[in-house]
């Protein structure tokens, strides 16, 4: 098991953060604004003083940084429960994980019994009154208007924390906020929409077939190329009789059955439980300290990461499209979305993506949901409870992100 990072929040550093907002907000977000009504902030600020996880749906990288801005708003001080491998990531990885812990964030091994992680989430929230920050759909969805499937454990976590607080003869609410959240360009980027599916265009089309044709059917014959050379790199059979948004959930599960096969693993579990399972067993290992191991153990290690090599850029692959369909863009052919999906194939392509702006991050908020009000009713059914609770949040963020024009 990874070493946890437990929170270390600092008030000096959390401030000092706060006031160099604007400066990183320029150098690294190309300009982010935050919008946020009156009914959300009301929302939020009913729930000062009690324990509260925040959980914001997660369609892009830059949300850790919207809910940081949001805690700057509201003068409040937020706990982060952030993936164990963000942590390490980069360079400056000791860097980034000092300034991360003084910031309120702490690590959780996804996909595991993470003990550490869990027995600080139930004391943040039994013992200190703390709001946390959860993205439960677990990954990135990149998609503004898409809300992936919600994780349980957000729910089961605060269900624990009220069992501490039983234990202590405590009886206090505790808050679930559902929190939508949604990106918009102010300004016009069809210029720059055009020039990244010319830059695309010319990484994947053969000079004869970059014909003149509409923005959309640009975007859509990139895909479509794309689509072919990898549906022939997997040696996937293309049925031309079958719609295309088909063959895209085929391929998925072609690509994700090639990976589950050299690590021995068979399950039928849908498609998104199974990336996020691999992922989470890819990362658990990735991540592993090896100056805590033995010779032994080293080489085990080394063993497993030489078979991780073997499908980790499929894995990267699934996770990049796993929200992908065709004619999410043909729906409503908005700047946004022709963004969203450019940034994927970028991905693909190069390695990378560029990040474009300036942007106004939506926030509205949903109605807090007190949990003490469904203590009673857990105790009896507590699978039932918890899944019917995780599905409520899930559809409240849902409608909170399709209700922002």
């Amino acid at each position: 098991m990874l070493d946890f990072k437990p929170p270390k929040p600092n008030t000096t550093a959390i401030q000092v953060a706060k006031a160099l907002m604007p400066l990183v907000n320029r150098l690294c977000l190309k300009g982010l604004a935050l919008d946020v009504d009156a009914e959300s902030i009301a929302r939020l600020k009913m729930t000062d003083g009690y324990p509260t996880v925040l959980a914001p749906n997660h369609a892009a990288r830059a949300d850790p940084a919207v809910t940081f801005l949001l805690s700057k708003e509201l003068s409040q001080q937020y706990y982060y429960l952030t993936a164990r491998e963000t942590f390490d990531k980069g360079r400056f990885g000791g860097l980034r994980s000092f300034l991360l812990q003084r910031f309120g964030a702490y690590s959780i091994v996804r996909g595991t019994a993470d003990r550490n992680a869990f027995r600080t989430t139930r004391a943040l929230l039994s013992e200190d009154n703390a709001s946390l920050v959860i993205f439960a759909e677990g990954e990135i969805s990149r998609q503004n208007d898409t809300v992936m499937r919600f994780e349980r454990g957000i729910v089961q976590l605060c269900f624990w924390a009220l069992d501490d607080m039983a234990k202590a003869e405590v009886s206090k609410p505790l808050y679930v906020v559902p929190i939508g959240i949604k990106y918009r360009y102010p300004q016009d980027m069809w210029g720059d929409i055009d020039a990244a599916l010319t830059e695309l265009e010319e990484s994947i089309l053969p000079p004869a077939e970059r014909k003149s044709v509409e923005r959309y059917d640009r975007l859509r014959r990139i895909g479509v190329t794309m689509f072919r050379t990898l549906a022939a790199e997997y040696q996937y059979k293309v049925d031309e009789t079958v719609p295309l948004d088909v063959h895209i959930q085929r391929m998925k599960e072609h690509i994700l059955s090639h990976a589950e096969r050299i690590m021995g693993i068979d399950t039928n579990a849908d498609v998104l439980t199974r990336v996020r399972a691999l992922k989470n067993l890819v990362d658990a290992e990735v991540y592993r300290d090896v100056d805590q191991m033995t010779e032994y153990e080293q080489k085990i290690h080394e063993e497993l990461l030489q078979k991780f090599q073997q499908f980790y850029p499929d894995l990267e692959r699934l996770i990049n499209f796993i929200a992908i369909s065709d004619g999410y863009v043909a729906e409503e052919q908005s700047p946004e979305r022709f963004l969203e999906v450019i940034i994927r194939l970028e991905r693909e392509v190069f390695g990378t993506s560029k990040m474009r702006g300036p942007r106004v991050a939506s926030v509205r908020v949903g109605e807090p949901k007190n949990l003490r009000e469904y203590y009673d009713t857990y105790k009896a059914q507590k699978r039932e409870t918890v899944e019917q609770i995780t599905l409520e949040l899930e559809t409240v963020v849902q409608d909170l992100v399709r209700g922002i024009s």
